[in-house]
């Protein structure tokens, strides 16, 4: 059964296909300084592969996403089973 999730900003509906994440980093020349001191940029983006009504394949933004139904139940009636529990400690710190 599929994962069917909404687009925030349009609304529109897909099917979750997958997730990705990604990080880089580049660095280039300093106008002054030259390699010495480069400006270097960073950064990380979590995103989901989705499908559309017409099998088109687009990617988007995780945090733009919202999950409306898993094996046609609602998140809410998949997690109903589940019970809640405390988190659990990081002992590696």
């Amino acid at each position: 059964m599929p994962t069917i999730v909404r687009h925030n900003p349009s609304g529109k509906h897909y099917i979750l296909l997958g997730a990705g994440y990604s990080q880089w980093a580049t660095a280039r020349p300093n106008r002054f300084f030259g390699d010495l001191f480069p400006l270097q940029s960073e950064g990380q983006a979590r995103l989901v592969c989705l499908c559309d009504a017409q099998g088109k394949i687009e990617w988007s933004y995780a945090d733009r996403i919202t999950v409306i139904a898993v094996d046609d139940q609602s998140p809410q009636a998949a997690l109903a089973n589940f019970q809640t529990r405390p988190p659990i400690e990081d002992k590696s710190k």
